[in-house]
């Protein structure tokens, strides 16, 4: 569910599927109960067990990023609000699925350029889940368009850039 407080009734989330009908599935599952950290719509995500994920802090090569955050779970949005289970969704879904993705899901100080000359610019997660162009861990995406300085346009490669990049 959509929960914001009254004070942000004009919000919405950092990430909006493009292309979603069927090339990518919100896939249900739970927050593992030792998450803490703000986590925005469209952050990377990782399984911490057969039916729970966290925010992706690629601490470890043994942990893969799993998806997208479908949810969000900060002082703007909050979707398990009063909800001992912490029911959450993560975007899963193949090369053909497209995001809108919007800041701060994604490292506003990286550089996000589309290239000109036929090559993708290829994108992975930071230590804190955002999505960013330093080449460091599991290729996420391949950045599609660059709308602003705050929102971009991503296609999706899991895992871990499996699909055909070259």
């Amino acid at each position: 569910m959509f929960r914001v407080s009254l004070d942000n009734v004009a919000a919405r989330r950092t990430c909006r599927p493009l292309y979603e009908r069927h090339q990518a599935t919100p896939y249900s599952t739970f927050l593992d109960a030792n998450e803490t950290d703000d986590i925005y719509s469209g952050m990377v995500m990782y399984r911490t067990g057969a039916d729970t994920v966290a925010l992706y802090d690629g601490t470890s090569a043994t942990k893969k990023a799993f998806g997208l955050s479908a949810l969000d779970k900060n002082d703007v949005i909050d979707d398990i609000a009063g909800i001992g289970i912490k029911p959450w969704a993560v975007w899963i879904g193949g090369n053909d699925a497209f995001f809108t993705i919007d800041a701060p899901a994604f490292d506003t100080g990286a550089t996000w350029t589309v290239p000109t000359d036929g090559t993708k610019q290829l994108v992975y997660a930071t230590s804190a889940g955002k999505l960013t162009t330093v080449a460091d861990g599991d290729i996420i995406a391949e950045l599609i368009d660059v709308v602003s300085a705050t929102r971009i346009i991503i296609r999706l490669l899991l895992p871990s850039g499996v699909s055909a990049i070259a």
